[in-house]
């Protein structure tokens, strides 16, 4: 089996927001400065991985609107140039997505004991979460970690509707982690 190829891509571009909603000139207003204040406390290292991160969400956000799904995946960055990290073998070889990415999972810790020369790394999977009401609730799960900041889960939400049958993306949970990419951020 391969363990996994990689694909290189530019970050331009990806900075982006990630959806972009209607708003009324003040509201723009506002929330453009509450960004700024939340950006001039955010270190250069957080700044991109949100960016990352951001750059994740919206690949699996592509996926999902072509396919319905997404098969789990890493980026690696180092400098501007991102690799995205992922099953290449043929399809009918393919794991189950959650064995492949736990597999993804040790062997982006492989490379980054490997390659000191990056910083960053991210991960991504669909994941099911249940809701304190009792119902599973899909999404995108994200972790996103930083050789010098610690490590952050992220959740995206995918909200169905009943009377149409597709989803919307509900609110980005975010919450730090120990079990991070890097070995030095992993619980001991």
């Amino acid at each position: 089996m391969r363990i996994f190829g990689v694909l290189t891509v530019l970050l331009l571009g990806l900075s982006g927001p990630l959806l972009a909603a209607p708003a009324s000139s003040a509201n723009k207003q506002q929330s453009g400065k509450a960004k700024a204040a939340g950006d001039q406390e955010k270190s250069p290292q957080q700044k991109a991985m949100d960016t990352l991160a951001q750059a994740g969400i919206q690949q699996a956000i592509k996926a999902i609107e072509k396919s319905g799904s997404f098969y789990p995946f890493g980026l690696i960055q180092h400098g501007d140039i991102v690799q995205a990290v992922g099953y290449s073998g043929k399809p009918k070889d393919a794991p189950k997505p959650e064995d492949w990415a736990r597999s993804l999972f040790v062997e982006l810790g492989k490379v980054a004991k490997k390659r000191p020369d990056i910083d960053l790394m991210a991960m991504f999977r669909l994941h099911d979460v249940k809701g304190k009401d009792g119902k599973t609730v899909k999404g995108i799960w994200a972790e996103v970690d930083h050789r010098k900041v610690r490590p952050w889960i992220i959740f995206l939400p995918l909200v169905k509707h009943e009377d149409t049958g597709k989803y919307s993306l509900g609110k980005m949970i975010y919450y730090p982690t120990k079990q991070g990419l890097f070995e030095q951020h992993q619980k001991k």
